[in-house]
This record gives structure tokens, sequence and C-alpha cells, in this order.
């Protein structure tokens, strides 16, 4: 191995180590208060699903919560496709200079979507969590 390579490597388990981190701290912080945010908005509904149509301000809540479920599934969808381009970098064969150019800008597409997840959610997590005494 070349020292270019394992610094890139280097720096690739360094930004692995943080997305994962991050992940991991998004999802407990949700899920922490997500359970208390569901019971407040199911005990709201006193005759069942149908409430959920008549009061749009749960509805919007609900929508919100399904959102937010969706976002921090994905992140860690792409936490774990960047685990693999990851372990390609480090353990991976000997590749050509086009083929490690295309894996760079795979990794940091991948890098930027799981950021992007990241921040959505914690944006709708206190969107959410502002919102949910206003509705109820």
């Amino acid at each position: 191995m070349d020292s270019k390579l394992s610094q890139k490597a280097w720096m690739a388990v360094v930004v692995w180590l943080g997305l994962l981190a991050a992940t991991a701290y998004t999802s407990n912080a949700t899920v922490n208060v997500f359970n208390a945010i569901i019971q407040a908005l199911f005990s709201s509904l006193v005759n069942g699903i149908s409430d959920l149509f008549t009061n749009y301000g749960i509805l919007f809540a609900v929508i919100l919560s399904i959102v937010l479920i969706f976002l921090l599934v994905s992140a860690w969808l792409g936490v774990v496709s960047y685990t693999f381009e990851v372990g390609d970098l480090v353990f991976g064969n000997a590749k050509d200079e086009d083929e490690d150019e295309e894996q760079a800008e795979d990794i940091t597409n991948v890098v930027g979507q799981v950021a992007r997840y990241l921040g959505f959610s914690w944006g709708l997590f206190y969107i959410l969590f502002l919102i949910l005494p206003v509705v109820m």
C-alpha cells in the first residue's frame, strides 16, 4: 500500500466513524422522545383513526412522524452503503486510476446523502417537537 492510498483509507475510516456516531446519536435521541410523541398523538384519537381526518393538526404531525422515520432509515442505509465503500477502499484489491476516481466520487456522494438525511431529520424532529403542543 502506498502512502497516498493509506491516507485516503484513514480519512475514509475517520469519516465513517463520524457518520456512524452521528447517526447513532440522532437515532438514540429521536427514539427516546419518539415513543412519547406517538403516545401523545394516539391518545388524542378518541374515536379511532377516523379522528385523523377530522383533526388536521394531528394528521400533519403523524405525517411528519412518518417522514422522520423514513429519514432515519435512509440515513442508516447510507451508513451501511458507506461501510461497504470504505471496506472496498481499505481492504480492496489494487485498482487503476479511473476506478479509483469513480470510487472517490461514490464515497463523496454517499457522505453527502447521509449528512443531508441527518440534517433534515434533526430539523424535522425539532419542528415536530415544537408543533406538537400546538396541535394537542
